[in-house]
């Protein structure tokens, strides 16, 4: 866990336990592939080695259940594999670091090339306390993993008690936890084994208490820990606010109000057209309905004989223009004549 990053976890019950399957089923399965391991690792001659390669081998074929990254860390199947590992150096090597260390390489050879991406970061050679902590952890998930199996008829009361004093001495070991992780594990147990069928029937009588005491301290780390969260998801929603792009909505209202200050920019220019229009048409529509109604008003009859005079004096005007022109045309006729008379005289 050291060094790998704040995104580490511990296992929950639910990550221990199909891990756990996921394991016990290939590790059986590995003999075949010894003859493949690298010598470049390791050597294969010197039988003190084959303890550490078999590891190796389970180790990969471990992996290659995952089909991607994303579903490796969605199990926190790095952490699992990871204390199996620490757990054979620590168990049969006295150099346990350097030992350790076989594993990485072996992860970083070109074999490896398609799963060395998934956990070979986050393979290392754990503290002793951080590895004590989920070696005691793990130990509770095992109990209680025997004690809901399905393949009893009848629940193990014995194993749900031990469970529950495992659990119990974890309080006891650790009287001061700093670890807000390692309490949430506690706590998310604590919740899975109390909401147990068989434990909330009390089907294992007084052997097995229906609740599981929890630290006090965990209890002011979490409480902690959550305000520090809610703080820091607020901190992140308003800097999204004030830096969130413009959605399609927004910028749908941004061009209306560019609309309606290009409409405004442009009231100047369309009142000057619009005004003399208004008043021409208030005209026509004036006089239209004054013309409507002269027969019937006194007003009416002066305009009609007005309009009559002026119709004669009109007609009369042409009548006089039509004369002028008779006599225009005469004249012009009887110049010709003239002309034509000289021009055979003179001839």
């Amino acid at each position: 866990m050291e060094g790998s990053g704040t995104e580490e976890r511990y296992d929950s019950f639910e990550d221990y336990s199909s891990n756990k399957d996921i394991y016990d089923n290939i590790k059986s399965q590995v003999g075949v592939d010894f003859d493949s391991f690298p010598d470049s690792i390791i050597s294969k001659q010197e039988e003190k080695n084959h303890p550490i390669i078999m590891n190796c081998l389970r180790l990969r074929k471990y992996l290659m259940n995952f089909r991607s990254e994303e579903e490796c860390k969605k199990k926190n199947c790095c952490q699992y594999i990871n204390h199996l590992l620490n757990h054979a150096v620590r168990d049969g090597y006295s150099s346990q670091s350097d030992t350790f260390n076989i594993f990485i390489n072996y992860m970083n050879h070109h074999n490896n090339r398609n799963i060395n991406n998934l956990c070979v970061s986050k393979l290392n050679y754990m503290k002793n306390d951080k590895y004590q902590k989920i070696e005691k952890l793990y130990n509770v998930y095992k109990l209680y993993k025997i004690f809901n199996s399905k393949k009893r008829d009848k629940p193990s009361c014995s194993s749900a008690k031990a469970c529950a004093k495992s659990y119990d001495n974890i309080k006891t070991t650790y009287t001061n936890i700093d670890d807000t992780k390692f309490c949430k594990a506690l706590k998310d147990f604590k919740e899975v084994f109390e909401k147990n069928e068989h434990i909330s029937r009390k089907e294992c009588a007084s052997d097995v208490p229906n609740l599981l005491s929890y630290p006090d301290v965990c209890n002011q780390l979490l409480q902690i820990s959550e305000k520090a969260m809610v703080s820091m998801e607020q901190q992140n929603t308003g800097l999204q606010t004030e830096v969130e792009p413009e959605g399609p909505r927004d910028q749908q209202k941004k061009e209306q109000m560019a609309d309606f200050k290009d409409e405004n920019s442009n009231i100047p220019i369309s009142m000057g057209t619009t005004i003399p229009i208004t008043l021409f048409s208030s005209g026509i529509g004036a006089l239209l309905i004054f013309i409507s109604f002269y027969k019937f008003t006194p007003f009416g009859h002066l305009l009609r004989s007005r309009t009559q005079r002026f119709k004669g004096i009109s007609e009369h005007l042409s009548e006089e223009e039509y004369e002028m022109k008779q006599h225009i045309s005469e004249y012009d006729e009887r110049n010709s004549e003239y002309n034509e008379y000289n021009i055979l005289y003179n001839s």
